[in-house]
């Protein structure tokens, strides 16, 4: 310190205030800057990971409406696929159009449709499609009554298992 003692003091003045910006700016590079880039990062980071939990939630409700419909979609297993298949045309009120009726063994079921509106009959046999694991292998839909929609068909039905 010696060679401190020995400046003037406008210099000495100098080396205070540069000493000090110099060490506004060393706090300003090493504390402050990072601190403040940590703290966007994490503000920004909390915003992504509220926007994953919301997008879980939404999943949530989704995937508990999505169990709600799988257990609704199941086969009973207890019911031979014929009276099941029986009950389903019942419920869509198709029973009344069926003339025929033909089990070929108990997995396989050859239906016969009567003036059936065609729209009915496509919003009965897309869910045992897609959601019973029952295939048609065979169908057969002529068109009676274009106006109306209805049409005579022969469809056969495939329990998969």
């Amino acid at each position: 310190m010696n060679w401190y003692k020995k400046l003037s003091s406008s210099e000495k003045k100098l080396i205070k205030y540069g000493s000090t910006l110099i060490s506004v700016v060393l706090l300003w590079l090493f504390v402050y800057k990072p601190v403040q880039t940590s703290l966007a990062l994490k503000l920004k980071q909390k915003s992504t990971l509220e926007q994953q939990y919301q997008q879980m939630q939404n999943s949530q409700d989704a995937f508990q409406i999505q169990a709600i419909n799988a257990i609704k979609t199941q086969r009973d297993l207890n019911q031979p696929f014929i009276a099941w298949i029986d009950n389903k045309l019942l419920e869509n009120k198709l029973s009344e159009y069926v003339t025929r009726s033909e089990p070929k063994d108990n997995k396989t079921l050859i239906l016969t449709f009567e003036s059936v509106v065609f729209d009915d009959l496509i919003k009965w046999l897309q869910p045992l499609e897609q959601n019973f694991n029952i295939t048609i292998t065979e169908a057969d839909v002529a068109l009676t009554d274009r106006s109306n929609g209805l049409c005579n068909a022969r469809i056969t039905l495939v329990e998969n298992s």
